[in-house]
């Protein structure tokens, strides 16, 4: 395994004075749509067949510009056009869909950011029903590619779904949620849809794969299980579970449909196929699953996986929170189900969620939204987690106590103070942004840590970080996050990597895991601040991208010198071995 080793981190930014005293604090979230400028409702029209209007409300983040704040977009379910709110970095928001170029007046469900591309500009794939003045249908899905920034400065998008093979998910009105991620490692972003069917055999719930320049051909029939019943999705997450890097298949889905696919890994000829492990792996006790969001919870180094389900007692409808307990030698991770024993049951009938350090304290909690028409309220969730993975709801403590008929929920810090603020999309209502004013007016300061991942140096690795394992340690313990794409019901949070530090001062060191197998250490990172954390290829030795001759120059100098950085199989010694493994990564630089 190759080893990069750095001890001071690039491009530190400052957020504002640590204080010297620090204790635990709970969050205090604000309602701040008017001082932030992102007042919008959210209406679905009468277009969409059966229940998708009340069904339909997301949220998607994303860095479009490039600037280091997270931008909104909102889709406006074709009672208005879809909405692009650009940070100001000051606190504020100014909506500028139209002079991007997708204030699109249509029947938008899910979305998704990703770098299709890899040009280095986040770009946008949004479900859609099809135009506002027409009936539902298929073949309208939309991928909105950044065009970056024009002569005068002015960012745009053009919608190229069609040309780029995205634009038919399937054969009927059915389009829900959609996830970014590498599925065959070969250092580009493929697509998956989910879509809530219910016709028999029709074509639904589609992997697409990347040809490397942002075209993608449909590999479903090819590499998916063929599903034991109609699969009704609609949240999709693509992240490795077995440790094997190959990213599986978690697929949150309705009326007790939810699937584990496990990535087979590339076959002889490098297709990639997927195994059902669903039953095998202890994913049996969802009813009704809707939004789901992945992360270590117990903090033992597994990954947990959480999905909002109908909170219905007389049946035993309950969420479920999957911990991950081991992966057994066929590598199928095995999971077992204790949302009751741990505290988040019931929100009633669920739809979007997140986790993250809401409070800075060292670990992850979870915030979930609910709602539906004609259905008993139930507030906002905010489950506060002890440290060991067991919750308890302090909404009402933390300013969520609140009730709407959630659908849609993200986090960002948007203006980047050092906590997770918040937005929940209202089914018929308006669009929420809350402030987190952790840390402020006069409140105990938390320390913390935030990574922006930059993959675009790396030829092998998919853009935007994803796929990344990032593991900090401190307070005498490791510290789990994967980029996984975020995504939960419609849409997806910000890529930022968060770690909540409460009054601790010193990180000892944080481990970055890239997806090829080779890792980056960081040691005593700064804390305080939000950096940008750059991956390279390890036969990339002057750090610029390409392989060239200066490369070789620089290895051969290091060899001669028997200096550490040309010990370039990790093995604690120079030797010729090292300039063997050298020669065939750099003529080889992705096998």
């Amino acid at each position: 395994m190759m080893q990069t080793r750095f001890i001071a981190l690039p491009a530190l930014l400052a957020l504002g004075a640590v204080s010297t005293v620090a204790v635990a604090t709970d969050p205090d979230y604000t309602l701040v749509n008017t001082v932030a400028n992102v007042n919008a409702i959210t209406v679905p029209i009468d277009s969409y067949t059966g229940q998708h209007d009340v069904m339909s409300g997301g949220v998607s983040v994303g860095d479009f510009n490039l600037d280091g704040y997270p931008d909104i977009f909102l889709p406006g379910l074709g009672t208005v056009a879809d909405m692009l709110f650009i940070n100001q970095q000051d606190g504020t928001f100014e909506e500028q869909a139209g002079a991007w170029g997708i204030d699109r007046l249509h029947m938008g469900q899910g979305s998704a950011v990703g770098d299709v591309n890899n040009d280095g500009l986040p770009d946008l794939f949004v479900q859609s029903f099809g135009p506002a003045d027409q009936q539902a249908q298929p073949g309208h899905a939309l991928l909105y590619i950044n065009q970056g920034p024009d002569a005068m400065g002015n960012w745009s998008f053009t919608e190229e779904a069609s040309e780029r093979g995205v634009n038919s998910v399937m054969s009927i009105v059915a389009g829900k949620g959609a996830a970014f991620g590498d599925v065959d490692l070969d250092g580009d972003l493929d697509l998956f849809a989910a879509t809530w069917q219910f016709t028999p055999g029709a074509d639904g719930n589609r992997l697409f794969e990347n040809d490397g320049n942002g075209y993608f051909t449909d590999i479903s029939d090819e590499a998916l299980p063929e599903p034991p019943f109609v699969l009704r999705g609609f949240t999709p997450k693509i992240v490795d579970i077995n440790g094997d890097r190959y990213p599986e298949l978690l697929l949150t889905c309705d009326f007790e449909t939810s699937r584990l696919y496990v990535n087979n890994g590339p076959d002889e000829h490098g297709r990639i196929s997927y195994r059902d492990a669903t039953e095998a792996a202890g994913i049996t006790e969802d009813h009704n699953g809707m939004g789901s969001t992945l992360n270590d919870f117990n903090g033992d180094g597994m990954l947990d996986w959480f999905m909002t389900n109908i909170f219905v007692s007389s049946a035993n409808y309950f969420n479920t929170l999957y911990m991950g307990v081991s992966v057994d030698e066929s590598g199928t991770p095995i999971f077992l189900d204790q949302a009751t024993v741990r505290g988040v049951s019931d929100n009633g009938w669920g739809w979007g969620v997140v986790s993250g350090d809401y409070n800075n304290d060292g670990d992850v909690d979870i915030i979930a939204t609910n709602g539906w028409p004609q259905w008993p309220s139930e507030p906002t969730r905010y489950w506060n987690n002890d440290g060991l993975g067991n919750f308890n709801d302090q909404s009402s403590i933390a300013g969520l106590s609140f009730n709407i008929d959630g659908r849609g929920l993200v986090h960002l810090d948007y203006d980047r103070d050092g906590d997770l603020d918040l937005a929940f999309v209202d089914n018929d209502g308006p669009f929420r942004l809350y402030r987190n004013d952790l840390g402020f007016e006069g409140r105990p300061f938390t320390h913390f840590l935030r990574f922006d991942i930059n993959t675009d140096l790396h030829p092998c690795l998919a853009p935007m970080g994803y796929g990344t394992r990032v593991i900090a340690t401190y307070g005498g313990k490791d510290h789990l996050r994967v980029v996984d794409g975020a995504s939960s019901y419609l849409g997806q949070s910000e890529l930022t990597v968060h770690f909540g530090l409460e009054i601790i001062e010193e990180v000892d060191q944080v481990r970055f895991e890239w997806a090829d197998g080779s890792y980056t250490i960081i040691e005593n990172p700064t804390i305080d601040h939000q950096s940008v954390v750059y991956a390279y290829h390890p036969a990339d030795m002057d750090r610029d991208g390409r392989f060239t001759f200066y490369d070789i120059s620089r290895m051969l100098s290091a060899y001669i010198a028997q200096d550490s950085s040309a010990d370039f199989n990790s093995d604690g010694a120079v030797n010729i071995m090292d300039v063997m493994e050298f020669i065939e990564r750099y003529n080889s630089p992705c096998e």
